[in-house]
């Protein structure tokens, strides 16, 4: 009796045993697609928070050339300004120098002027007393004479005192004439040092309003800076915390991939060699080598191959594949558990950014077997598409350096 239900009891038991697998298949995939939406989604926001604050970090930059560059433009315009004092200080003694030039040159001249003057009066007086002389004047003087020689006596004086006034009074002509020249050339000179300081006073006013718009454009670039600092230092608070919600998705999605292989890591699967292959037979070069900063300064998770879009991409070892779909970042992505090696550890390579994926996941795999093909799909940069594949080695869960184990040809 026991005999003949055993079979039925035994469908039973398998047909639930494949309900709760097929169950917990079904929510592993459920979660894996909730924790791929995660990330996407922290990845979108972080990516946004990044650009925003390198647009105002950029911003920010730009005004600290400015502020580099007024500060520049009012320190260059203080020395100048220095230097116009100076030159209106200088021309200001010159000025006054000329001016007492030009003062001194018409009190000499005006002394000359005193001078002829006293001398005029002299002479005219003594025409005056000539004249009073009854008779009419030398005339008369000369008919006084009682002899030649007192005649010719009074000729000589009066001949000798007509020279000597002519003499003097010519003297005093030519140094008034040379004293007006003297004093016209200290009073040109006076008004050409009074023009140049006039015209330094002019440029220094120039400078001086200059230098008040250089220091309300220096104080509104500064006032403009510390806002964008602000504003940046805001930011980065926003980005790093985009950051951390997208390396926690990102953390939780390794946390399924990671579970996925320990999944697929039964007892019975075991990697006989660490004798790997290159998963490309040719490529073009190594773009971005593992641990080097990504464009948002996180480490890269693997290595990229640059090759053209179709290059088919092998497994580097035999193993399992415990995934095989398309997973955020990685766009279509396959992941081979190797299995535990002779070492004790277990290992696991994952193949990203394919273009299209060629094998299943739970299927068997050998080393150089077909996994799908280079492609560009999820997150990817360069030029030319950016087509590589990304390489990602794990060893007991943790990525390790590809190259470190992986043959680069």
């Amino acid at each position: 009796m026991k005999y003949r239900h055993f079979p039925a009891a035994a469908l039973a038991a398998g047909l639930l045993f494949c309900t709760l697998f097929s169950g917990l298949t079904a929510y592993a995939d459920d979660k894996k697609g909730e924790l791929t939406q995660k990330q996407t989604e922290t990845r979108q926001e972080y990516e946004a928070a990044q650009s925003a604050l390198e647009e105002l970090q950029n911003e920010q930059a730009q005004t600290e050339r400015e502020v580099a560059a007024l500060t520049g433009q009012a320190a260059e315009l203080a020395g100048q300004i220095t230097a116009v004092t100076d030159a209106v200080q200088n021309a200001q003694t010159v000025l006054d120098e000329r001016q007492a030039a030009a003062d001194a040159a018409r009190a000499a001249l005006d002394a000359k002027q005193a001078e002829y003057d006293a001398r005029l009066a002299v002479c005219r007086e003594q025409l005056r007393a000539m004249q009073r002389l009854d008779g009419g004047g030398a005339v008369w003087l000369l008919a006084q004479a009682k002899s030649l020689y007192q005649l010719l006596t009074f000729d000589a004086v009066l001949q000798q005192m007509s020279a000597r006034n002519s003499t003097v009074l010519a003297e005093l002509d030519a140094e008034a004439a040379a004293l007006e020249q003297a004093r016209a050339a200290a009073d040109e000179a006076a008004r050409q040092a009074a023009d140049a300081k006039a015209a330094l006073e002019q440029q220094q006013a120039a400078l001086a309003d200059t230098q008040t718009a250089l220091e309300a454009a220096l104080l509104d670039a500064n006032s403009t800076l510390t806002a964008q600092q602000a504003a940046a230092q805001a930011q980065a608070a926003v980005t790093d915390a985009a950051k951390k919600a997208y390396e926690d998705a990102t953390a939780a999605l390794d946390a399924y991939v990671r579970e996925q292989s320990r999944r697929y890591t039964t007892a019975d699967l075991h990697l006989t060699s660490l004798d790997f292959r290159c998963p490309l037979d040719s490529y073009g070069r190594i773009t971005t080598q593992f641990a080097e900063p990504d464009p948002w300064g996180i480490p890269h998770r693997g290595t990229d191959f640059a090759a053209p879009g179709g290059t088919p991409i092998y497994a580097i070892a035999d193993g399992v594949v415990s995934a095989a779909r398309t997973m955020n970042s990685y766009g279509n992505c396959v992941q081979v558990s190797h299995g535990t090696a002779d070492d004790g550890h277990r290992y696991d390579s994952l193949y990203a950014h394919m273009s299209s994926i060629a094998v299943a996941q739970g299927a068997a795999v050998q080393k150089g077997d077909l996994l799908g093909y280079v492609g560009n799909t999820g997150n990817v940069y360069g030029a030319g598409g950016g087509y590589h594949l990304h390489l990602e080695l794990r060893v007991d869960g943790s990525r390790v350096d590809p190259l470190g184990f992986v043959p680069s040809r």
